[in-house]
């Protein structure tokens, strides 16, 4: 049997054992951002522009889908929460019947909403977005402005997260491929 030639042969010699300094390596993790702003324009349900919701997303979660997995109970790319995805479903609930629902209609669609939180659902990138920006957009028609709906959102009063959020989603409208907008702004 004939011996087969490799295909490439190596022409550095290997790195010895004695040499643990760290080596930088150049990444290119604009794909990501690309990828996360392709999911934000599909599934957007709020009236919040795509860059915001970008900056939302990444200062939240870094664009991990699994942000929170084993360790707090906020979920996914939009870190939802519990009562965030319960509050959704009795939104939809009451733009469904054009009113506020009854307590058994609340507590159903606070049933329902609780099912999707438990769910692997709420893990999807698509529809975690999905049910992050109708939240979003819950606090935004009950609120004077963006900036008031983004303090009850938070639950922080003093705007510190919506300023964070506003002044990166500027930046990157200017270069919209540029990580180290968010890595710079969202610190």
């Amino acid at each position: 049997m004939p011996k087969t030639k490799p295909l490439v042969t190596a022409k550095k010699p290997l790195t010895p054992k004695a040499d643990t300094a760290s080596a930088k390596i150049v990444v290119d993790d604009s794909q990501r951002l690309r990828e996360i702003r392709k999911l934000v324009e599909a599934n957007n349900r709020s009236t919040i522009d795509t860059n915001t919701v970008i900056c939302q997303i990444y200062m939240e979660s870094h664009f991990d889908a699994n942000a929170g997995l084993g360790k707090h109970s906020a979920r996914g790319l939009m870190q939802m929460q519990k009562p965030a995805v319960q509050q959704v479903y009795k939104y939809r609930k009451k733009k469904e019947l054009g009113r506020s629902p009854s307590d058994p209609q609340t507590q159903e669609a606070f049933k329902a909403g609780a099912e999707f939180y438990d769910s692997p659902a709420i893990w999807d990138e698509a529809q975690n977005i999905q049910i992050g920006t109708e939240y979003m957009q819950y606090w935004l028609d009950i609120s004077s402005s963006t900036e008031e709906a983004y303090k009850k959102y938070r639950g922080i009063p003093n705007g510190v997260y919506y300023r964070k959020i506003s002044d990166c989603a500027k930046k990157l409208a200017a270069n919209p491929n540029s990580m180290d907008i968010l890595r710079n702004t969202l610190k």
